[in-house]
């Protein structure tokens, strides 16, 4: 469902070159109408994929619902770039250290998907009330259609906890490269939560669990932070909301 609002398909056949298309494609889409700051991000990312950066497509989208589906493309090619070096750092460590340079290389992957986020919501607020948000409600969209259904954020959250297990045995005292991941990530949370903030602000989200968005945002934004650093120890308190909230979102995942 998720995948098919989005007009996103997957295949199994040969994986590499496809996600590296993709990675062009959707740059190319969103290079149409973002500032030039984004768009060095983007480009910086697509380097260390490999990739030169593509001119700009033909024609920008047209309405603001189809900015946010190119823009929602670009930052699931980014999400796949992100697992794909995250288990390149934990598949080949240094020691047992995660790879450094795979680390780096997902940071600065984090950094151009918390950019897509911005470029996707560069639209008037309005826009999203009465054209983008109905889209994605019933009856187009079932109840509760959210970004906890993406492949891609599942495959995301599991090499976070993976790479974070690593790095705790490996490097309790922490690292440049495992900081540069922490506030990547952190960037990709402030980039969502800009969004939420401009378009719901404390009104619920499309997934329910609850009336304030933004509460919500910030409690998930803590549990998948804590995945980098599994080895610092939880107040009790904090540690008992964060089992709960971790609860929480696996139900709706999985429903």
């Amino acid at each position: 469902m998720y995948d098919a609002h989005f007009s996103v398909a997957r295949t199994s056949c040969d994986p590499a070159r496809t996600l590296l298309r993709a990675l062009l494609h959707t740059t190319a889409e969103v290079s149409t109408w973002v500032p030039e700051d984004i768009r060095a991000t983007l480009h910086t990312a697509l380097t260390v994929c490999g990739l030169s950066a593509p001119a700009p497509a033909e024609a920008p989208p047209r309405t603001s619902v189809a900015r946010w589906e190119a823009g929602h493309r670009l930052f699931f090619a980014l999400t796949a770039a992100t697992v794909v070096a995250l288990r390149d750092a934990t598949a080949r460590p240094v020691g047992r250290h995660p790879g450094p340079a795979a680390t780096w290389d997902a940071a600065v992957l984090l950094r151009a998907s918390a950019a897509a986020m911005e470029a996707t919501a560069s639209f008037a607020p309005h826009a999203y009330e009465r054209e983008v948000r109905p889209s994605m409600e019933p009856p187009e969209e079932r109840d509760g259609f959210s970004g906890l259904w993406s492949a891609d954020h599942r495959a995301l959250v599991r090499q976070l906890g993976l790479w974070g297990a690593a790095h705790a045995g490996a490097c309790p005292e922490g690292c440049a490269a495992g900081s540069a991941l922490r506030t990547a990530l952190a960037d990709v949370h402030a980039a969502h939560r800009g969004i939420c903030a401009r378009f719901v602000g404390r009104g619920p989200s499309l997934l329910g669990g609850g009336a304030d968005a933004l509460h919500t945002l910030d409690r998930l934004a803590t549990s998948r932070s804590r995945m980098l650093r599994p080895d610092v120890a939880l107040p009790p308190a904090l540690r008992r909301r964060k089992t709960a909230d971790l609860r929480k979102t696996d139900d709706h995942a999985s429903e």
